[in-house]
Formats: C-alpha cells, structure tokens, sequence
C-alpha cells in the first residue's frame, strides 16, 4: 500500500501510470496529464533532432544522385568529377567545422563518405575501367574507413558495415561463384554472417569502454541485417532448395546462440523480438510446407481443409510467440531489477 501511495503522489514511468489506471488510482480523464508528466521531454527533443537531420542529409544525398542521373547526358567529364570533388571537399570543411563530436558534423562527414561511391560510379561511367563492381566498392570501402573511425558515429559505421558487406557479397558472385569453386548458397551464407562478426567486435569495443557504440539501434540493426538474409536462405531450403541446407543450419545455430546471448549475457529485449519474429515466421513456414506435403489437393474441399489447417497453425505459433516474449520480458525486467 505504501508503495501504490508513492507512486501516486510521483509516478517516475510510464508503466508506473499504467499501473495507476489499472488499479482506479488515476482516472481515464488524468491518464495523458499523468504520462505527459512523466515524459522524458530531452529525450524525445534529441530523438527529433537526429530524425530530422537523419531526413535532412538523406534528402541532400538523395538530390545529389539524383541530380546526375538526370543531368547525366548533359555535363561533361570536367564538371562531373568537378562538382563530386568539390562536394566531398565542402563536405571536410564543414564537418571539421561543425565540430565531429556533434551530430551535424558526422553528418556531413557521412555525406562525404556517400559522394565517395558516387564519386567511383562516375569514373567507372566515364572512363569504362573494365573494373569489376567488388573492386569499386572494395575500394570505397577503404577510402572512407578512416573517416568512419574519425567520425566515432554509429550512423558513420552502419554506412561503412554495409558498403563493406555489398563489396564481400559481389566479389563472392563475381569471384568465387562464377568460377564454380562454391554456389550462390554459400556466398549467401558466408555474407550473412558478416554482421555478426561485426556485432561481436562492437560489444567487445562496448565492453572495453567506447561508450560512442551504444545505441541499442545500432545492435539491432545489425542483428537485423544477418537474420533477414539467413531467414530467406532458411525458407528456401524449406520450399525445395536443397542447396540451401547450409544457410538453414546457419539461421537456426545463429538463432539458438544470439537468444543464449542476449537472454544470459547481455539482456536485450528488442534483440530477442527480432529473433523470435523471424524464428516464428520459420515456424509457419514450415509448417505450411508440411500440411501442403502431407495432402493431395486435387478438389476444392481439400484445399480450403488445407487452409483451414495452416491458418490454425499460424494462430497458434502466433499466440505462443506472445506467450514467450510476455514470459521472456518479465524475466529480463525481474533480473533488471534484482541487479
């Protein structure tokens, strides 16, 4: 009772306020004076400043590239590379400027880092190099690495992380893929797998004290990057790829050891929703593919029981998936507070 009293008189968050309304403490009238009180006003003023510079640089960007394939046929070499060469040089300007510890100068410098590729596509269209794209985006990559450890940005290393995987990926096609020493599967998986080397050494940095490389979004993200392709690879295999066996093994070992990872060692609820998510969709997948195995569908009436079936089976891996993240947030919340 004392402790319902004193998050009464000062609720500190916003389930504190749910919980009052639950409880008949707080009216349905007081309800969003009550979470307005409790909001974390600074928080949501930074959130808007980076979306709105996150929407901004992209915008630029987006203009600039833009602008070429438009104007292309019309500008001559000189004013090409003049133009990509100056922006990347007012780019320097005016991130050392703004200053690389704050937001808009790693923004600019990201843009630097964009007119770079833009910079290499240009002269593979003007010159012809005969250059295979992996070289182009091999070099991109180490071109702007070390403007992406100046920059000490999530957003900066994101870019680069992605650069970097499109690089490994094309040269695994054009490489390895075409010269039949392995298929496209296994490419596929190898590239996948990438983010995850990337995730390991961020929260080793993490741990050592780098204190820039914690945004959540940015684990998430890159969780995100090597579940997606590995949950394809995993549903083709499932739909008769054999092949893709490799890939199949790699989305459930990877699932198995990233939930082990962020249940017991470095709790993160979001992370976990991802897994979960895609680990579901698998489910349902598969089960699909077992119910349209198991049957002959050579009438209607067996088709609509075989939908019958897989939408059952949908609902019901649905309503464990929210058995299992309710289960799985209390108990991060309760290991939260025991510490």
């Amino acid at each position: 009772m004392a402790k319902m009293t004193a998050e009464h008189d000062n609720p500190t968050s916003f389930s504190d306020v749910a919980a009052l309304r639950r409880s008949g403490a707080v009216s349905a009238k007081e309800f969003l004076g009550r979470l307005q009180d409790v909001r974390d006003a600074p928080y949501w003023h930074r959130w808007a400043m980076y979306a709105l510079l996150v929407l901004g640089a992209t915008h630029l960007l987006a203009g600039v590239v833009f602008f070429f394939a438009y104007n292309w046929a019309d500008l001559a070499p000189f004013s090409k590379f003049g133009i990509l060469q100056g922006g990347i040089l007012l780019s320097f300007v005016i991130a050392f400027f703004l200053g690389l510890e704050r937001p808009a100068g790693q923004a600019v410098l990201i843009a630097a880092s964009v007119l770079t590729g833009v910079l290499f596509a240009v002269i593979g269209q003007v010159y012809q190099t005969g250059a295979d794209a992996w070289q182009l985006f091999a070099a991109w990559t180490v071109l702007i690495l070390p403007w992406a450890l100046a920059s000490r940005s999530n957003a900066h290393w994101l870019l680069w992380i992605i650069v970097c995987i499109t690089a490994a990926g094309l040269y695994g096609v054009q490489v390895p893929v075409a010269l039949g020493r392995v298929d496209e599967y296994q490419v596929g998986t190898a590239v996948a797998l990438l983010p995850l080397a990337f995730l390991a050494v961020r929260e080793l940095a993490l741990h050592q004290g780098l204190k820039w490389l914690e945004g959540s979004w940015f684990r998430r993200s890159l969780v995100l990057m090597s579940m997606a392709p590995l949950f394809l690879l995993a549903v083709q295999y499932v739909f008769g790829a054999d092949s893709a066996l490799i890939g199949c093994v790699a989305f459930v070992l990877t699932s198995a050891a990233l939930a082990l990872v962020y249940i017991k060692v470095l709790p993160e609820f979001s992370v976990l929703v991802i897994i979960v998510g895609f680990a579901s969709l698998f489910c349902m997948a598969t089960g699909g593919r077992l119910i349209f195995k198991a049957f002959d569908f050579d009438d209607a009436g067996t088709v609509v029981f075989g939908l019958f079936l897989l939408g059952a089976w949908c609902v019901f891996v649905s309503t464990a998936v929210v058995r299992l993240l309710r289960y799985l947030n209390k108990r991060l919340a309760a290991g939260a507070d025991h510490e």
